[in-house]
C-alpha cells in the first residue's frame, strides 16, 4: 500500500515495524549496496551517472582484500556446476555442447560488470533453454538456420532486456503471478525430464507434447539399451541422492561428469553402443553477429519477449530475495539492462538465451560470495576450460547428461509448493495447474501465452473486485475499524462508512458504484468513503465519484470523503468533481467526516456547480 499525506490522528490504520538496534544501523553503515552507494560512518555518498549505468565502476575500486578467500571459493564452486550443466543445457537448447560453456563465460562476464546483485549468477539454464529450442523450432529450417536463430534470439532477448530496462519497465517482474510461474516451470520441468529420458535408455522417440512423449517412451522400454540406461540412472540416482547428503557446495555434477568420462574412455564405451557426445573443438569463441535476415529476426520477437518476462520474474526474484537476506539493495531496470548484457554476450560468442541460476545463485551464497569478483573469476575459470580441457569430454555419454539435466529440473517439481498454494487459495491453485497443464498439453509457447494470460485475468479479475468493507466506530477512541475484522466497531447511526481498499480506476469503478447504490438502498442520511488506502485515481475513478454524487444529490443524502491524498485531489480538482462535491465536504479523518455530516445544516451537495 502506497500511503498518501501524513494525517495526524488516533485512526491511522498502518502498522509500524521495530525500530532498528545500534548494531543494525551499524552494520548498515558498512554495506555497499548492489547499484554502486557507498556507506561509511553514516555518510552516504551518491553514485555518479556512470556508476549506476555501470555498478562495477563503483564496486571494483572498493574492493576489499578480505573477500577474496570467500570470492575465489565461490567462483571456483559455481564453475564446478557449471560446466556440466551448461554442456546439458546447450543439448536441451538444440546446441552443440560447446556452445554452453561460450554462452555461459558471455553471460557470467557481462552480468558481473553492469549487475547490481553480488550473489546471483546469470548463466545457461534449463527454463530459457527450452524454450529457446521450442521458439527456434517453430521457424527454423535447416540445422545451420537453427544454429544461427538460436544465436539471433539471444541477441534479440539481450536488446528487448535492454530496451526495457532504459525505459524503466523493471516493474513486469511482478507481472507473472507467483502460483502461475510455480504451475508454469512445474510443467517445463516434466517436458524437459521426459525429453531426456530418451538419451537415458538410448531409444529415440517421435516429438509431441508431454504425454505423447511419454506414452512412447513406454512404449519403446522394451527397446531400451542396457548399457545405457544403467549408465544413465546410476548417474541420476547418484545425483538425486547428493542433494540429499551433500551441500550445494559439493560440485557432484562435475565429479559424476569426470567419473563418467574415464570410465568412458577406459572401456571404450561408445564402441558398445553407448552414445557419447563426440568432438568438442578446443578454441575460444570468435564475437560475431547471426547470420539471419530481418524477416528472421521479427519472426522470433514474439517468443524473445516471452522468454524476457519468464527469465526476468526468475531472475529478478533471486536478486531481489538475496538482497533482502544480505541487506543491500538492487535496481530492477538495471537488473534488466545486466542480464540484456549478459545475452548479448552469450549471443556475440556463439551462444543461445540465458537467465538468472538459482542452483548456481545458492552455491556462491553458501560458499560466501562478497561481490560480483565471484562471477569474474567463474568466468576465467570458463575460459581455461574452453582453451585447454573441452576435449576432455569428448567421451561423455549423453545418458550422463541427459541424467544430468533431470537432476538440475527436479527443483522445479515443487509439489508441496502447489499443496502450501492449494491450502492458502483454491483459485491460485487453479491458476498454477492451468499453467501446468498447458504446458503440458499443448506446449511450451503456447503454455507460456497461457501462464501470462491467466496472470492478467487473475490481475483484472481481483482489481474489479476490491475490498470495501463497512467501518465503525471503536468504543473509547476516535479511531474506526472494519467491522469484518473488530465486532466491537460501533457503526454510526444514519450515517454508512466504507473503505476503498484499492485504487480507484477502470477496473473497479463500476463496483465502486454499485456499492454505494446498495448503501443507498439502506436510506441512511450520510455516506462516509474513507479512501486512505487509494493511492490512484484515474479517469474513470473521477467519473464513477461524479455518479455517485449524481445518485445522492437529488435523495438527499451527504457524501464526505476521507483521507483522499493530494494526488488523488487533484485529480479530481481537475475533472471538475471536486467542486462539485465541495470543499467543505473532504475531511482529514473518518471521525471528522461522521461528525461534519451529522452536524450538516441540512444533507446534500451544491448544485450550482
Amino acid at each position: 500500500m502506497v500511503a498518501g499525506p501524513h494525517i495526524a490522528g488516533p485512526e491511522v490504520e498502518a502498522s509500524i515495524g521495530p525500530r532498528r538496534t545500534t548494531r543494525q544501523r551499524r552494520a548498515d553503515s558498512r554495506a555497499v549496496v548492489g547499484d554502486g552507494v557507498s556507506v561509511a560512518n553514516g555518510a552516504e555518498s551518491t553514485p555518479t551517472r556512470l556508476q549506476r549505468f555501470l555498478p562495477i565502476a563503483a564496486w571494483l575500486p572498493r574492493y576489499e582484500s578480505t573477500w577474496w578467500r570467500p570470492d575465489v571459493l565461490a567462483g571456483l564452486t559455481v564453475w564446478a556446476l557449471l560446466v556440466p550443466e551448461a554442456m546439458a543445457y546447450a543439448e536441451l537448447a538444440g546446441m552443440p555442447a560447446e556452445t554452453g560453456l561460450y554462452a555461459g563465460l558471455g553471460a557470467i562476464v557481462g552480468y558481473a560488470i553492469f549487475g547490481t546483485s553480488r550473489q546471483m549468477f546469470v548463466g545457461p539454464s534449463s527454463t530459457v533453454a527450452i524454450l529457446s529450442a521450442s521458439t527456434v523450432a517453430a521457424v527454423a529450417t535447416a540445422s545451420d538456420d537453427y544454429i544461427q536463430m538460436t544465436v539471433a534470439l539471444a541477441l534479440l532477448v539481450g536488446v528487448v532486456f535492454i530496451a526495457f530496462g532504459l525505459l524503466r519497465l523493471g516493474f513486469v517482474s511482478v507481472f507473472m503471478s507467483r502460483p502461475v510461474l510455480v504451475g508454469f516451470t512445474f510443467g517445463l520441468g516434466l517436458t524437459v525430464a521426459v525429453d531426456q529420458v530418451d538419451k537415458i535408455i538410448g531409444v529415440e522417440t517421435p516429438s509431441g507434447n508431454f504425454f505423447e512423449k511419454l506414452w512412447s517412451l513406454i512404449q519403446h522400454l522394451p527397446d531400451a539399451d542396457t548399457a545405457t540406461s544403467i549408465i544413465g540412472f546410476v548417474s541420476l540416482a547418484v545425483l538425486l541422492a547428493s542433494r540429499k547428503l551433500f551441500s550445494r557446495r559439493v560440485p557432484m555434477a562435475l565429479f559424476v561428469v569426470a567419473g563418467a568420462v574415464m570410465l568412458s574412455a577406459t572401456f571404450d564405451w561408445s564402441a558398445h553402443g553407448v552414445e557419447i557426445v563426440g568432438d568438442i573443438p578446443a578454441a575460444l569463441p570468435t564475437l560475431g553477429l547471426a547470420d539471419v535476415s530481418l524477416g528472421d529476426l521479427v519472426v522470433l520477437v514474439p517468443g524473445a519477449i516471452g522468454i524476457v518476462i519468464v527469465a526476468f520474474a526468475e531472475g529478478y526474484g533471486i536478486s531481489a530475495n538475496y538482497a533482502r537476506r544480505h541487506r543491500y539493495q538492487i535496481d530492477a531496470n538495471q537488473e534488466m539492462i545486466a542480464t540484456g548484457v549478459a545475452n548479448v554476450g552469450s549471443g556475440l560468442l556463439g551462444g543461445f538465451t540465458v537467465d538468472g541460476s538459482l542452483s548456481k545463485s545458492a552455491a556462491a551464497d553458501d560458499t560466501g560470495a562478497k561481490s560480483q569478483m565471484a562471477m569474474l573469476l567463474c568466468g576465467a575459470a570458463t575460459l581455461l576450460t574452453i582453451a585447454v580441457f573441452t576435449p576432455v569430454f569428448e567421451n561423455l555419454p549423453m545418458a550422463v547428461l541427459g541424467a544430468v539435466v533431470i537432476a538440475a529440473v527436479w527443483g522445479t517439481f515443487n509439489v508441496t509448493e502447489m499443496r502450501r498454494i492449494w491450502q492458502i487459495r483454491r483459485g491460485d491453485f487453479t491458476a498454477a495447474t492451468a499453467a501446468l497443464l498447458g504446458v503440458c498439453a499443448i506446449g511450451i509457447l503456447e503454455g507460456l501465452a497461457i501462464a501470462v494470460s491467466i496472470s492478467f485475468v487473475m490481475l483484472v479479475y481481483r482489481a474489479s473486485r476490491p475490498r470495501m468493507p463497512t467501518l465503525g466506530h471503536l468504543p473509547g477512541r476516535r479511531a474506526y475499524a472494519s467491522t469484518d475484522t473488530a465486532p466491537m466497531a460501533i457503526k454510526p447511526e444514519r450515517i454508512s462508512v466504507i473503505r476503498l481498499d484499492a485504487p480507484l480506476f477502470f477496473a473497479n469503478a463500476e463496483t465502486f458504484q454499485d456499492r454505494i447504490s446498495e448503501i443507498i438502498d439502506q436510506d441512511p442520511d450520510g455516506i462516509v468513503v474513507n479512501l486512505e488506502t487509494v493511492n490512484y485515481v484515474d479517469v474513470d475513478g473521477a467519473d464513477a465519484l461524479r455518479s455517485v454524487v449524481e445518485m445522492v444529490t437529488p435523495l438527499g443524502i451527504a457524501l464526505g470523503v476521507a483521507r483522499l491524498n493530494a494526488q488523488g485531489r487533484e485529480v479530481l480538482r481537475k475533472a471538475g468533481v471536486y467542486d462539485l462535491i465541495g470543499d467543505e465536504w473532504f475531511f482529514a479523518s473518518v471521525d471528522s467526516a461522521v461528525r461534519g455530516l451529522k452536524a450538516a445544516p441540512r444533507p446534500g451537495f451544491r448544485t450550482d456547480t
